[in-house]
Order: structure tokens, then sequence, then C-alpha cells
């Protein structure tokens, strides 16, 4: 542990901390851009670095993209990116009130907050919970990874059929290539290119940035004035935010605690947690009628749950191969370009690697809090590039990064084709992480059912282990609850 922090705190690493956050909170602050697009973008460039470097790169950029997504939420009321949109009804109320520097402050602290509690939870809880991933065997994994497109398919707000739609599409994929048992090609048409399937990073470029340069480039076509950014007023004193932490430390923890939880459950990412942490505050603060209005309660509950939920996606990442929310996906990428398999073996193979990115993801969350508290005016101005300059960066990029991968023309052939498979589902109306989740634990799943099927003697043995058990059951009643809501739902809409 302590030689990962020594790794982290060397000068190549804190450089990559700073750089990383700096361009997170950049992508954040211009609405249309994610947190899922600057990871996705850059991935390509950790190709360069030494695995640690890259994975904290990737991390600060997600940090600062989650936080710089409040700063055009307050300025201009549009959420840089969709989790910030709790921010935008605390933070620009704020800021009409003539309280921006308030607000902008109060953002990066609980951010801050949120995000150094999921850290300090990523550190001592992940390993833990790698131990245990070790005792899992075929069984243990078919049930988790089960239980993971069960919550996929149920939590998203799409209906149902959809998300498994995009499920089956995404299983449809990773079939493309070698059999993992025979090695048999399977739907390559002769084609050599594609005896190794499609390359994951390729496909996450094309559904996550080359997506995004097209609806910028479409929104660029609109001559419409830009949005009149608020102006800044008085800083605000150090002993005023000091003071806000002290009267706000239980709202602090509660929402940090929600938005950790929450990022640990596969799909139930940053858009999602703020909305329930919100709530969840609303309830224990009944008198505060400016909830909605310029609370300053509901930022700081906004911000502590998206930030916390970061660490928290990253957790089953690590420990068991599981993304927790689409922007955690892409981590896997990096990893596997880098030649590493994320799950609880990694903690064996390199654990001076794990504990370098879980001290460098501390580091992070502090440079992200220390920037945002006294930089986000400055942050503030990169609102002022068009939109047709961005389309054009992030299109040249994608391109330029897909080809880097292998040196090959067939992989932006890939990522063009992930472009036109994205926006096609999005005109359909189907959920893009359903497709991410299941290209990226499709190959698990065969590899673990194989195991499973030609090793047990029947039902009964895969039936008589608890930890299988329990996760069966959990998706089985999740499922269950989620038909009966609906069905409730539907009855009860008139007509």
């Amino acid at each position: 542990m302590l030689e990962g922090l020594y790794a982290a705190m060397s000068p190549t690493n804190l450089f990559v901390e700073i750089l990383g956050v700096l361009i997170g909170i950049v992508f954040g602050a211009i609405p249309g851009l994610t947190a899922t697009l600057g990871i996705a973008l850059f991935v390509p460039v950790t190709f360069l670095m030494n695995p640690g470097a890259g994975m904290i790169m990737l991390a600060g950029i997600y940090a600062g993209a989650i936080f710089g997504g409040s700063i055009s939420a307050i300025l201009i009321n549009v959420p840089g990116t969709p989790a910030s949109i709790i921010t935008g009804w605390e933070g620009y109320a704020l800021a009409r009130e003539g309280k921006a520097p308030l607000a902008l402050s109060l953002a990066a602290l609980s951010s801050g907050v949120g995000g150094l509690f999921s850290a300090v939870a990523l550190l001592f809880l992940t390993p833990m919970l790698s131990s245990l991933a070790l005792t899992f065997g075929p069984a243990e994994y078919c049930a988790l990874l089960l239980f993971s497109f069960t919550i996929v398919t149920v939590v998203l707000d799409t209906p149902m059929m959809r998300n498994l739609l995009g499920c089956f599409v995404g299983l449809l994929l990773v079939t493309i290539g070698l059999d993992p048992v025979t090695g048999a090609a399977r739907f390559t048409f002769g084609n050599a290119d594609l005896m190794s399937g499609f390359n994951l990073i390729a496909v996450l470029v094309g559904f996550f940035c080359m997506t995004e340069a097209v609806f910028l480039a479409f929104d660029s076509l609109d001559d419409s004035t830009n949005n009149e950014v608020i102006s800044f007023g008085k800083g605000n004193s150090i002993g005023e935010l000091i003071k806000t932490l002290w009267t706000h430390g239980i709202t602090y923890l509660r929402s940090s605690t929600i938005g950790l939880f929450l990022g640990i459950l596969p799909a139930v990412g940053p858009v999602e947690t703020p909305f329930i942490a919100h709530t969840i505050e609303r309830k224990f603060n009944p008198k505060d009628e400016k909830f909605g209005k310029g609370s300053i309660t509901g930022l700081i509950a906004s911000e502590c749950s998206i930030s916390a939920n970061v660490g928290g996606s990253l957790m089953p990442l690590i420990s068991l191969g599981i993304p927790g929310s689409g922007a955690a996906a892409v981590f896997i990428g990096a990893l596997t370009l880098h030649g590493l398999q994320p799950g609880p073996l990694l903690f064996k193979s390199e654990p001076v690697l794990i504990y370098t990115f879980f001290w460098g993801f501390i580091a992070v969350n502090l440079f992200m809090m220390l920037f945002g508290m006294f930089g986000a005016r400055y942050f503030a101005l990169v609102l002022k590039l068009p939109k047709r300059v961005l389309a054009t960066f992030i299109a040249v990029f994608s391109i330029l990064g897909s080809y880097a991968i292998n040196n090959s023309m067939f992989d932006v052939g890939v990522m063009f084709g992930a472009t036109v498979l994205a926006l096609w589902f999005r005109a359909l109306r189907i959920p893009i992480l359903p497709i991410v989740l299941a290209v990226i634990l499709g190959p698990l799943l065969e590899q673990q059912a194989l195991v499973l099927f030609t090793t047990s003697a029947g039902i009964g043995e895969v039936l008589g282990r608890p930890i299988a058990d329990g996760f069966f059951a959990i998706s089985l009643i999740i499922i269950v609850f989620s038909i009966v809501r609906r069905l409730k739902e539907s009855r009860a809409k008139p007509g």
C-alpha cells in the first residue's frame, strides 16, 4: 500500500492527475460533452503511458467531468452533463440571487467531499470485495452476471423490452470471432479482420464519441444566440465554506453514502443518483421551502452523491470486472489495452498498480476540489467555444484514436459502424448502456456458462451454492416487483 502511495506521488503521476482533472472539468463544463465521452476519447492516449498513469488520468477526467457539469448548470442553467440537472435547479437559482461564487464553491466542495469519501471506500473496501470474489466459481459468476443484466434491464427508465433488445444486440456482437472453446470461426464471413472480433475501444469510441460529434455538428447549424453567462460577484471566504461543511455535516455523510451504494450497482450511474439523494434529503428537511429553488442543502446532496457514485462505480469494476456505470465500462477498454484483466486476480498480479491507482484517485479528488473552488470562473470561459469547433475536434480525435489502437483502418470502420448503430438505436429510443454492458460482459458470461455446464453434475449442484442462490433469488425478486409495478402504472394511466 505504501509503495502505491509513493508511486502516486511521483512527479509523473502528479502531472497526469492534474492534467486529467483539468481535461475533465473542461469536458464537463461544455454542454453536450459527458464524462463517458471524455474518457473514451482519451483511452488511446493512455497507450503512450504506463498503465498506472493512464488509469489515473482517466480517473481524473471522470471525476473532473462530473464536477465540471455543475459550472454550466449554475451559470447558464444548462447542465454540462446529464448528472448536473439537480445542481442546475438549485445552483442557477442561487446564481440569480447574486450568489454564483457561493454556488460554484459549494458545488466544488461537495464534489470533493463525496469524491474523497468514495476514494477512501475504494481504497479499503475493494480489497475485501476482491477477496470475496476469489471464492467465486462458475455458478457464482453466472449468477452475478445475470444479476447485472437484470439490474440494467429493470432500473433504466426506458421500456423493459427495449432494454432487453439492447442486451441481445450486444451479446450478438460478441459472438463474432473465434469460439472460446472450439476455436471455430463464427460470423466472420471469411474476413480475417473479424477473427478476433470487434475491438472494444473502437466500438466504445463510436458509441460515445463520434455520435456526440454528429449531434454537435447538427446543433452548430442552429444560429441562435448563446446563453448569457451570469457574471461573477465577490468571491467567498474559506470560513464561510467551512461553516457550511460543519452545519450540513449529516447531509454530506448521508448523500455520500447514498452515492457510493448506488454507484456499486450496475446501471445506477451519476445521472440517476442525484435525483434519489435529493429526494431523500428533502424528506429529512421538510421545512426547507427552497428545495428545487435555490436550496444549499439540495445542492450539497446533488453534488456529493454524484461524485461518491464515481468511486462506487469503480469498486465492482476492479474487484469483479463488472462496471457500475457507462463511464466505468470504458475503463475496461483501457485496462485491456494494457493487457490487464479487471477482476480479483488483478490484486495478486499487479498490487502496486492497483494501490497506485487508489491513492491517485484520492489525489485526483483533492485537485478537483481545489481547482473547482478557486478556478471555476476561468473554466467557465469554455462555454463560449463554438459547437462546430468542438464537433470537429471530437471527430478528428475519434478517427485518430481508433486508428492508433492497432494501426488499422478496419478499426476505424468498426468505429463508424458503431456510430451508425448508436444513431439508429437513439432514433428507436433504445438505450446504449445495455449494449455496452453486454459487449463487455458477454464473453465472460459465455466462458463461465460453458465451464458451468461442462463441470457441474446437474442443477442441484448449482442450487447448492449459497452465494449463487442469493444472486438468483434477488434477480427473480427484482424482475417480479418490476413487472408488478409497471402493470400497476399502466393500469393507473387514463384511457
